[in-house]
């Protein structure tokens, strides 16, 4: 295990303090071997242990083994400054990498001698200092005296001259941490500071370093390239620094942003990314739009997807199937659909319009179990004009009144199939209040037209106004009334042309009723119009005896 190098240097602060004795080393600065430690600090030099001088070899029992040397600091190692520790220069760390101690015989960095032993007064004292280094007088085995004992001046507070690794930083050297000089710390084992670029990586600090400033496998800022770093590396697309934003033109991941990618870019026009849950029958289709009815994607759930809003083709807007009862008419093959399927509404079980089944059902206003718009009620079923017809039959004076003269007309009516049978009434008055085709309510707002569909009257107004358009000739059944001497009302060959009315053109009773017309006296009047005539005649006429017959005008009401 490798131990931290602030071990290393507390050991090498806990050694004797030492001070130079005035004794030299030798010429080649150092010795070349190293002698036994001491077993304790100030016992005499016969009382020092010793062993045979080393070969500057590592002695795999002794010391760090095989990895001694390699400038890292293993297991069972006190120091290790690599080519320094080959006993000779003064190295603090001797070749076991193991530091050394006063009375070695190793004269190491912070010691100015080492004698092997720990007497003074043999010139190297017991704290293996020189005695007399700093007097200015150069002896064995000094290497320099400055006079002083100061360090950092080009000659040590023990009289040695100075050197990388000595933990004394000297003119030249950037620093100096002695045995933590190393590749991968703050200080080299060049005594220089690292810093980026320098070749070797700094632990903690750098991640790489490849001795240049280039944008490469190590960038100028020693560290590996990465995404996130604003940097486009092999590999990445785009480099935004991972400033969070998926939609600014580059992802977290360093990619282009793109459909599928699991990120919303409203500018892609995006309204969803289920990354790889998109398709085009979920939620999120692959095109990152969120799946809607009419896109044209059967999304679980629809019955069906054409591909656009409309709401009469064989798929509706909700995205279900047309079917009859849907309340939406599904164009080409039906004509109608209410929201049921109930028959007798107007649409039929199967959408179609239920008009022209002789039924007025919901919605219509008429139904004449045809498809002809020139009469009464247009294949539509809407009402577009009313009958009028003269009866075929010829009523005496004593007919019963109003009432039975409408139950007259609704009988030929119906006798005839005409549509609108039971609504029929007869243009008659009487004296009684209210027994006058003026008192019919409502009013027809449609024209009135012939049994051959000949138009009488625009309407109700157009009527009473004075003149109607056709003279009334035909009957129930659509047989022409035959006519003659149309302006005499007494003569012989009118009597065809006489209609009961007792009614002036508006609508109004004249006065002539054969006593509510329940007389055929020779001697009361009855009023008659001419069926032949257009003008205010073919209501209002004339009178004629009581004892003579007529027709009578038959009006259908409108519903009320």
């Amino acid at each position: 295990m490798r131990l931290p190098l602030l071990a290393v240097v507390a050991a090498g602060l806990s050694l004797t303090q030492c001070q130079f004795s005035g004794l030299g080393l030798g010429e080649d600065g150092g010795q070349d071997t190293t002698a036994a430690q001491s077993t304790g600090t100030g016992t005499s030099a016969s009382e020092a242990t010793t062993t045979a001088p080393s070969t500057g070899d590592t002695d795999p029992t002794t010391g760090g083994g095989n990895d001694c040397g390699n400038a890292q600091l293993d297991d069972g190692e006190a120091c290790d400054n690599g080519a320094l520790n080959n006993g000779k220069n003064g190295s603090i760390c001797k070749s076991d990498c193991q530091l050394n101690v006063c009375g070695d015989s190793y004269p190491a960095s912070n010691e100015g001698c080492d004698d092997g032993n720990v007497a003074d007064g043999d010139g190297c004292g017991a704290d293996c200092k020189l005695e007399g280094c700093g007097d200015g007088v150069l002896k064995p085995p000094e290497e320099c005296d400055d006079m002083n004992v100061l360090d950092g001046d080009g000659c040590s507070s023990l009289c040695k001259l100075p050197f990388c690794g000595d933990n004394t930083k000297d003119p030249g050297e950037q620093c100096d941490a002695g045995p933590d000089n190393l590749d991968t710390n703050v200080c080299t084992m060049a005594c220089k500071n690292a810093v980026c670029g320098d070749g070797l990586v700094l632990a903690g600090v750098e991640t790489c370093d490849d001795g240049n400033a280039n944008e490469d496998a190590c960038t100028a800022e020693c560290t590996l390239p990465s995404c996130g770093d604003g940097k486009v590396q092999p590999g990445e697309e785009c480099d935004d620094k991972k400033n969070g934003n998926p939609d600014d033109g580059c992802t977290d991941s360093c990619k282009k942003p793109v459909c599928g990618d699991g990120l919303l870019q409203p500018s892609l026009m995006e309204t969803c990314d289920d990354a790889g849950e998109n398709g085009n029958n979920k939620p999120c289709t692959a095109g990152c739009k969120k799946a809607i009815c009419g896109d044209g994607f059967l999304l679980d759930g629809e019955a069906c997807d054409d591909g656009n809003k409309v709401d009469t083709d064989d798929c509706l807007n909700t995205c279900k199937v047309a079917v009859c009862g849907d309340n939406v008419v599904h164009a080409g093959k039906e004509t109608c659909d209410i929201g049921d399927v109930d028959p007798g509404d107007g649409c039929s079980a199967t959408c179609q319009k239920e008009c022209g089944n002789g039924i007025v059902d919901l919605g219509e206003q008429c139904d004449d179990k045809n498809a002809t718009n020139n009469d009464t009620c247009d294949n539509t079923c809407t009402r577009v004009a009313y009958y009028v017809f003269v009866t075929s039959k010829m009523y005496p004076a004593d007919f019963g009144g109003v009432l039975d003269a409408d139950t007259a007309c609704n009988t030929l009516a119906t006798d005839a199939k005409l549509y609108g049978a039971g609504q029929f009434k007869a243009w008659l008055s009487t004296k009684v209040d209210g027994e006058n085709p003026g008192a019919w309510q409502p009013k027809a707002s449609k024209p009135y037209i012939l049994t051959n569909f000949v138009k009488v009257a625009n309407n109700w107004a157009d009527l009473v106004d004075g003149d109607i358009t056709t003279a009334i000739t035909r009957t129930e059944a659509n047989v022409a009334v035959p006519l003659a001497n149309p302006n005499n009302c007494n003569h012989a060959e009118a009597a065809a042309a006489r209609v009961w009315t007792d009614t002036n053109i508006s609508g109004a009773e004249v006065g002539a009723d054969c006593s509510a017309w329940s007389e055929i006296l020779p001697a009361q009047n009855g009023n008659i119009g001419l069926l032949n005539q257009k003008g205010m005649l073919w209501t209002d006429a004339c009178t004629v005896t009581c004892d003579k017959t007529a027709r009578f005008y038959c009006f259908e009401q409108p519903p009320t």
